[in-house]
């Protein structure tokens, strides 16, 4: 009678939470990916109707609430929350309790969004070509000392002289490494290193012998001098946190430890009896996992009352299904006075990506496919206000042609996937659509994901792998691309800095986008063989090179913010990797440019290109004028990039979404935040040319200048010292300690301009 009764009550709870899962959700709270998401769940539990095993899913994405404090709205389902930046939280959702979210009233978005990549040029065009980065000599009162430089990324060798000071202690403060599964780090994800003991054993995060990336990257920015001060990053002194990142292309058996520490957090069993049906947990992480990686860096800067500039040298192309509003406005919300967040402009502009039908209008233009990158089929995107109809006709003899109107893909809300079928010899020898999904969006237009078959090569012998797209109806509509797999020019012609490529997070108002510039062409590596860059990049030298990513953004804001040198780019090589990764391989020994040895172990000096390299120019360009005024916001940030970036196009007008606000001047704009040309009449606000400035003891030397009038300033303005040079010394013993303002004029006004020192006691 016990187990009649048990079974009975079982059965009403199971009909409970089948009725339940049959309501209806509210798809406009949701993105274009969590919607999916729903239809996935719905499939799922379809399956446990008809009695199979399976699996309860689970999404990490962003949430908005209409208030903090209401985390019930959350926990009650089944969520786990990791953090939260107001009243935007970062969770990780049972699938199924998606649409039950969506209809509560404190419930305002979810959204997740496909995971990033790094920004490094790695096409094969350009892996013999060699980088590097020769910056001028930074000023010597700032070094970015008092400033949190994060980076987040992959790769990275703690045992690199570059992130050790003078007396061989290491400069890095903080790792938190995702990926080791012992769940002891921040957010119970991972392990956080934060003592020079456990940084010399661990050596390297865990990721250590598959990537160089982090390595690279983060010297660039923060690097300490090495070779006798033959290279350097930007800001040599400031404070080194960093974090690991989980990306689109993470070996499976790091993620799956990242994994395995998000699953322990997640509660374990819901009470429901319909889940004592599974066999496990499956979980996917979308960009909610970046939010994580720069919260734990802020957190940090905020603990130690320090400024804090962070390092991204990751992206993800936009796409015109997304609508990226909680990723965005996080952003805004993290960043302000001494929180600045930098991120590369990618590399996709080789890529014609976009067209745009004007209404009423046909757009009728060929759309080709990389069929070396492809295998069967390739995605668009496209959006409009209206209904339309598109026609593929792919450019095979004889072949039919398929025209799909819109009105007929079912909303995200329905179960059933689209497709539509042509033969074209037989019932394997096919093309058209093979899926095709449309939602509403915030703004109300639709938008649309497509998967395209492509006609096999082989079976059907062309050699033009391209359509001929038509779409005709009243309304504008957008179509995009997918980077180096569907585009509007044929792959082989590598356009120019083609439009609407600039990638998210850098498209975001509040994040500091950064562009890649040539500064050098050719090089000797360390075999003594010399290398000239003339494949691939069309640009010439100072110049925007011909794939960094160019604007305007999918929303028209002009993008990127400011360019930086990111072609030619020499800086640490990751020691940990096993020689099997780079010995005896092209690429890597052409682009080795030096080696040098600390007690029995080599280092390596190595060259790269990307705009993940033009990044951490900028992010540690930031760090020095951060020590000057901790307090800069981002949009003071881009003010002091109007007023003191070079325009290396005068045909050109500023901003534009080439170069932004025009390359870099890292000197010039720390005069600016320091206002010295307010303050002192006439000071010049470069440095002369070729001259190398160092102090010994409290004596300036210029090396490259011997006669010289000298004038030596407070930085309120006030005229401390004024004398002339015949030598290039000028004695500063008589000045107390501080930080000065030089301003030297000479015979040459190439040798005449200003530096900046720093007295010590």
């Amino acid at each position: 009678m016990k187990t009649r009764n048990f079974l009975l009550f079982t059965l009403l709870l199971l009909f409970s939470s089948i009725s339940s899962w049959a309501q209806s959700a509210d798809y406009s709270k949701m993105s274009f990916l969590v919607a999916k998401e729903v239809q996935s769940a719905n499939k799922v539990k379809a399956l446990i109707q008809s009695g199979q095993k399976v699996e309860r899913s689970y999404i990490m994405a962003l949430v908005k609430l209409q208030n903090e404090g209401q985390e019930e709205a959350l926990t009650s389902r089944g969520c786990t929350i990791f953090d939260n930046v107001g009243n935007i939280y970062i969770a990780v959702i049972p699938t199924d309790a998606l649409a039950e979210l969506s209809l509560d009233e404190c419930i305002v978005r979810i959204e997740a969004n496909e995971l990033k990549s790094v920004t490094l040029d790695s096409l094969p065009q350009s892996s013999n070509i060699i980088p590097i980065y020769q910056g001028k000599d930074l000023p010597q009162a700032y070094t970015g000392k008092g400033v949190v430089t994060g980076v987040i990324d992959i790769g990275f060798d703690f045992t690199h002289p570059m992130f050790h000071d003078a007396n061989g202690h290491t400069r890095i403060k903080q790792v938190w490494d995702m990926f080791t599964g012992l769940g002891d780090g921040y957010k119970k994800i991972g392990s956080v290193y934060s003592s020079e003991s456990d940084l010399k054993l661990m050596e390297g995060t865990t990721d250590q012998e598959a990537e160089y990336h982090g390595t690279h990257v983060a010297a660039i920015a923060t690097g300490s001098p090495v070779l006798n001060g033959k290279y350097r990053g930007v800001a040599y002194d400031s404070d080194i946190v960093l974090s690991t990142m989980l990306l689109s292309n993470t070996p499976s058996d790091l993620s799956n430890l990242f994994y395995a520490d998000v699953n322990k957090s997640i509660k374990e069993g819901t009470g429901d009896p319909i889940w004592q049906q599974v066999i496990g947990n499956s979980l996917r992480v979308f960009d909610a996992v970046e939010i994580l990686a720069i919260k734990y860096i802020m957190d940090y800067a905020a603990e130690h009352k320090q400024p804090c500039v962070i390092n991204c040298s990751f992206g993800a192309q936009e796409k015109l299904s997304e609508d990226l509003i909680l990723a965005s406005e996080i952003f805004s919300q993290l960043t302000g006075p001494g929180r600045i967040i930098v991120c590369s402009a990618g590399n996709d502009s080789d890529t014609d990506l976009y067209r745009m039908k004007p209404q009423g209008e046909v757009l009728d233009t060929p759309l080709w496919f990389n069929l070396a990158k492809i295998n069967k089929t390739v995605n668009i995107t496209l959006r409009s206000d209206k209904p339309f109809t598109f026609t593929l006709q792919p450019d095979i003899e004889g072949c039919p042609q398929v025209t799909v109107n819109t009105e007929e893909i079912p909303l995200t809300i329905s179960d059933n996937n689209y497709s539509k079928y042509i033969d074209i010899t037989s019932e394997v020898n096919v093309y058209g659509i093979e899926n095709a999904t449309k939602k509403q969006m915030e703004n109300g237009d639709y938008a649309y994901e497509i998967t395209i078959r492509v006609p096999d090569r082989v079976m059907n012998h062309y050699n033009t792998p391209s359509a001929q797209l038509k779409i005709e109806g009243e309304g504008v509509v957008q179509v995009m691309g997918t980077y180096e797999l569907s585009g509007f020019t044929r792959f082989s012609l590598r356009p120019n800095n083609c439009p609407y490529t600039v990638g998210a997070p850098a498209a975001f108002n509040d994040a500091i986008a950064v562009g890649a510039m040539n500064y050098r062409d050719e090089l000797t590596n360390l075999n003594k063989v010399e290398h000239y860059k003339t494949a691939y990049n069309n640009n010439g030298y100072n110049q925007i090179v011909s794939w960094s990513g160019t604007g305007p953004t999918l929303e028209g804001r002009t993008k990127p913010d400011i360019a930086a040198s990111g072609y030619n780019v020499i800086s640490a090589f990751n020691s940990l990797m096993p020689e099997s990764e780079y010995k005896d391989k092209d690429n890597y020994n052409n682009d080795i440019i030096e080696t040098f040895k600390v007690g029995d172990k080599d280092y390596y000096m190595y060259a790269e290109s990307g705009t993940s390299m033009a990044t951490p120019v900028v992010t540690g360009t930031i760090a020095l004028w951060l020590q000057a005024n901790p307090s800069l916001t981002p949009q003071q940030v881009k003010e002091v990039f109007a007023k003191t970036a070079v325009h290396p196009d005068a045909s050109l007008t500023y901003p534009n979404n080439m170069y932004g606000h025009g390359a870099i001047d890292a000197y010039k704009g720390l005069c600016y935040v320091l206002e010295l040309a307010t303050k002192i009449e006439d000071f010049p606000t470069s440095q002369p040319e070729g001259v190398i400035f160092s102090l010994s003891g409290k004596t300036l030397v210029m090396n490259g200048i011997a006669e010289a009038a000298v004038k030596v300033y407070s930085l309120s303005g006030a005229l401390e010292l004024e004398t002339t040079t015949t030598d290039g010394k000028v004695n500063l013993s008589s000045l107390p300690s501080g930080v000065y303002a030089v301003k030297i004029t000479t015979a040459d006004s190439n040798t005449s301009g200003s530096t900046l020192v720093r007295i010590e006691k």
